[in-house]
């Protein structure tokens, strides 16, 4: 099977690509620097044979692949060069991605779910509210100086939670509602963290043909920071305001955008759809 590594064209990218040769000199592999989304994805539609594709990025990247590889021969290796990585938290405890690809040469193929998002595809959250408010704005924060890019999610927080206006939704979980009224937050999730590394649905697990769905009601906008150390310390289950739910078909009607993967995504409404076995991710990792 040829080897294919897509990266950004960008200096870090370049140095990046620098090490593969080493790495990869007993293989048939490729290494390709894209200069757009677009770009990318034409690279992948193009493929003619069943290829294992390396996503060196973070997961706005994985996101854009993802369209061309859910429902193919392809196999993904997932490379945490990014600024969140949180589909990559679930993987490996390995931070190092030339260390994750190293391994990854050794590691077999597990069949995982996808979530279909009206005519998109995603492999880890969408969520509104204020997660989304504080992820469609994640970037803003890298002109902030002496700012470290692992830390940007922190300071898009305390840039934007209390700019938030609480968004009206209505939540349908396989043809019940679930939810009707404001929130403070609302995710569908088929992994288990977003946000730069928040677990917020540790019960989620990207092999069990579900979504998970996380709900917090609206609160006071000073109460938001007290909810951010439940989530911190894992307890964000034990507050009354916070609301868990599991489904295979989810519809969200609210009058917003939503963050999907590290993406900004706008529509009228949000039908998901969980597409169990579609994607072969290349991973050693066994509780997923």
């Amino acid at each position: 099977m040829k080897h294919l590594f897509i990266l950004k064209s960008t200096k870090k990218d370049y140095e990046f690509g620098e090490h593969i040769h080493d790495i990869m000199k007993d293989y048939d592999y490729e290494i390709i620097y894209s200069h757009s989304s677009k770009e990318t994805r034409e690279v992948i539609q193009k493929l003619k044979v069943p290829t294992r594709i390396y996503c060196v990025g973070g997961d706005g990247t994985l996101n854009n692949m993802v369209q061309d590889i859910v429902n193919t021969s392809h196999e993904l290796v997932v490379v945490p060069l990014g600024t969140g990585n949180d589909f990559c938290r679930l993987l490996t405890p390995v931070k190092d991605p030339l260390d994750v690809v190293k391994q990854s040469l050794s590691h077999p193929v597990c069949k995982i779910d996808t979530i279909q998002l009206n005519d998109k595809y995603y492999v880890n959250a969408t969520c509104f509210g204020v997660d989304k408010v504080i992820g469609n704005h994640v970037h803003d924060t890298m002109h902030v100086p002496l700012v470290p890019e692992s830390k940007s999610y922190l300071v898009s927080i305390m840039q934007n939670v209390f700019k938030y206006q609480f968004d009206e939704v209505v939540i349908e979980a396989d043809g019940k509602i679930v939810y009707q009224g404001c929130i403070t937050l609302c995710t569908v999730n088929n992994g288990q963290y977003y946000g730069g590394g928040f677990r917020i649905t540790p019960q989620a697990k990207i092999v069990d043909g579900y979504m998970d769905i996380c709900v917090v009601e609206k609160v006071p906008k000073a109460k938001i920071p007290y909810l951010l150390g439940y989530l911190i310390s894992g307890n964000l289950h034990k507050r009354k305001e916070v609301h868990f739910f599991k489904a295979k078909h989810v519809k969200v009607i609210i009058n917003g955008s939503s963050n999907m993967d590290g993406e900004r995504y706008k529509n009228s409404d949000y039908c998901f759809k969980i597409l169990p076995q579609s994607l072969n991710l290349v991973t050693n990792y066994q509780d997923i």
